[in-house]
């Protein structure tokens, strides 16, 4: 496929892909080194690019002695970018060159990571939530094939769908959204009557 950038300009590049943008967005897993990826952040949304990097505010006592917020990542060198293939790979060779896609394997080739929409919904509403008690897991800790398929149906949460699985540490069974290899999130606890399966 050619290159669809004649000048290089980033206005060239999305005057020349918005027809067929609505289309082909998709969310992208990228890796970002030196834990930069609220600087990406802040790139993608000044370019109107939606992207998701999970945060927590954490709290510092600055050099007055004044209590200071500041957002940290959660998902350390991790971002989720929805976009097209081409405005990624634009953005990769002009503007960051320490934007790597994340690879995994699929039918024996490797692939590039892409996140399918409503997976990508689920992990945003729960992983994007400040609750406090939303736990954020290794993949390799989390057997999602014991669980049920459930939805939410009620609260902040309504709409995300998961696995409702017993979490490592926690007595009680909870709602769990999984990125394969990447991360895996698990709800707050909810009623029972907040879920039901599908």
């Amino acid at each position: 496929m050619r290159a669809l950038v004649v000048c290089g300009c980033w206005e060239c590049v999305l005057a020349k892909m918005e027809p067929m943008l609505e289309n082909t967005l998709q969310w992208y897993v990228l890796r970002v080194t030196y834990q930069r990826e609220l600087i990406a952040k802040a790139f993608f949304d000044e370019k109107s690019i939606e992207s998701f990097v999970p945060t927590k505010k954490v709290y510092r006592i600055n050099s007055a002695g004044r209590r200071v917020a500041r957002e940290q990542a959660i998902l350390h060198n991790y971002i989720f970018v929805r976009s097209t293939r081409e405005v990624i790979d634009h953005i990769k060779s002009f503007e960051l060159p320490y934007l790597r896609y994340v690879m995994h394997v699929q039918n024996d080739e490797r692939r590039v990571m892409v996140v399918p929409e409503e997976q990508m919904r689920s992990f945003v509403a729960i992983a994007g939530s400040d609750d406090e008690q939303v736990m954020f897991l290794t993949p390799e800790s989390v057997d999602l094939s014991k669980g049920d398929r459930v939805r939410i149906v009620a609260g902040v949460f309504e709409g995300a769908e998961g696995v409702l699985v017993k979490v490592s540490g926690v007595r009680n069974r909870r709602v769990v959204v999984k990125i394969e290899g990447v991360a895996a999130v698990a709800a707050p606890l909810l009623p029972i009557q907040m879920v039901e399966r599908i």
